[in-house]
């Protein structure tokens, strides 16, 4: 009789350890808002272009993010990011004689990512999220940089680069410790980041970024 109560409590203890194990899985309790510091490198492509002369280019973000819980471990993550990014960019003189030059696209601005997610607790230390949400860029300096050859050094924000731009995040993170973050993250152009002409389709930002942080 002793030996199959103990069994029954041992039983009982395992199956409410495997129920809290798996509620901590999905919905922890002890989830609450907190700020997040991030950095991170891009990849930055030109997609659906019929500029060519336009190639891919890197670059890096550097901000903030705010986590806050919205339903069991799903959450909503603001964020605001400083970006530099870059393109490849070959011009062809127009003057004789007709050369190539390689250059670059250089562009600054703030990257506002509006992202919904959802944690799994491994354990106390590893959570792993998924997220997706639209991303803003507000775009304030785009100019094409030669090197040597000034004259063809310009901004091309009145000439075609947008002063906004639309992206989609697709993302996995995972944190250690609570503290500690890491992250790949893939951003689709929803918008035409540059558009010159009725006569050029121009092109949209695709960005991957790696990106490590610090919550507090």
């Amino acid at each position: 009789m002793i030996k199959r109560t103990l069994t029954a409590l041992v039983a009982a203890i395992a199956l409410a350890g495997s129920v809290s194990a798996q509620n901590y899985l999905f919905n922890n309790p002890d989830n609450k808002s907190y700020l997040g510091i991030r950095a991170g490198v891009d990849i930055s492509s030109t997609a659906g272009t019929v500029v060519d002369n336009y190639s891919n280019g890197a670059g890096f973000t550097i901000g903030a993010v705010y986590n806050i819980p919205l339903w069991q471990n799903l959450y909503f993550e603001p964020g605001v990011h400083f970006f530099y990014d870059t393109f490849g960019y070959n011009l062809l003189k127009s003057a004789e004689p007709f050369v190539e030059i390689d250059g670059s696209v250089r562009n600054f601005g703030f990257r506002i990512p509006f992202n919904f997610g959802y944690h799994f607790d491994f354990t106390d230390d590893i959570s792993v999220s998924l997220f997706t949400g639209p991303v803003l860029n507000t775009n304030l300096t785009a100019k094409t940089h030669f090197g040597t050859v000034k004259e063809y050094n310009m901004s091309i924000m009145e000439n075609g680069f947008k002063r906004f731009d639309m992206q989609w995040d697709f993302g996995v993170s995972m944190t250690y410790a609570h503290n500690y973050y890491v992250a790949i993250t893939g951003a689709v152009g929803m918008t035409k980041a540059y558009n010159p002409s009725v006569d050029l389709t121009g092109f949209r930002r695709n960005t991957c970024n790696i990106s490590i942080g610090y919550n507090f």
